[in-house]
């Protein structure tokens, strides 16, 4: 699991990250965490040198001790060098630091814009399809039918859905599909996150998605197959393209 962590040296801004945090995970059902809420920059640093994590690091630039936000980022780096660090800020000039520390930023998020909570969104959901994007490139599910085994990537599967057959469901992939005995809470268990229960008969992998029809509930993926969405799930669906 991505975990968050935020090191914010102002109590109201740390509270206001942290709600806005918490409300876009609840919102979008996506797998994330705060793990770590802090002023002191030390947390953080003694937080993820005792864990191997991935994380997404909102820090204040304009830290009010011996090191600031940026500094903290270089450090950061040393123990999570795939982790996604946001900038915050009041002073975006101070940006150029940036570069001088060689820090890999992935976004600014200045505190006091009226998009404040649209841009926080933005950056979960970036570093939130990076992460499982890349780390589902080469895993795979093996399903064991009729006396042979079939392994089939995660990342070649558009959807899978139920089948017309009892207790069979059906993987399509963009030039094959494979039909099995089996039931989509079981095999959504070995999926990553990329991969929405976007209704009972239906599981979609929100890379392939080309579009999202709400007016009609329903999904066109990249190779022109088309599955559906129910109501209560489009939600879900949104900011994945």
């Amino acid at each position: 699991m991505l975990e968050v962590l935020i090191c914010e040296d102002n109590a109201a801004y740390r509270e206001k990250f942290k709600k806005a945090v918490e409300d876009i995970i609840l919102k979008e059902n996506i797998d994330l965490k705060i793990s770590l809420c802090t002023e002191n920059p030390m947390e953080v640093i003694e937080y993820i040198k005792r864990r191997d994590i991935t994380g997404i690091y909102f820090l204040d630039v304009d830290l009010k001790c011996s090191m600031n936000g940026i500094k903290l980022g270089e450090k950061i780096r040393d123990f999570d060098p795939r982790g996604f660090i946001i900038f915050t800020t009041v002073h975006m000039e101070m940006s150029y630091m940036v570069f001088k520390y060689k820090v890999e930023a992935m976004d600014y998020v200045a505190k006091d814009e009226g998009n404040f909570t649209d841009r926080v969104k933005d950056c979960l959901l970036k570093a939130y399809g990076d992460y499982y994007r890349e780390s589902s490139k080469d895993k795979y599910i093996s399903i064991d039918e009729d006396c042979r085994i079939i392994n089939i990537k995660l990342r070649d599967i558009l959807f899978i859905e139920t089948s017309a057959a009892a207790h069979r469901i059906r993987v399509h992939e963009e030039n094959r599909q494979i039909e099995f005995y089996g039931s989509l809470k079981d095999v959504q268990k070995k999926l990553t996150p990329n991969f929405y229960r976007c209704h009972k008969s239906y599981i979609v992998n929100r890379d392939k998605i080309a579009e999202v029809d709400m007016k009609s509930n329903s999904i066109i993926m990249t190779n022109g197959e088309k599955c559906y969405v129910s109501f209560r799930y489009k939600r879900g669906l949104k900011g994945c393209l």
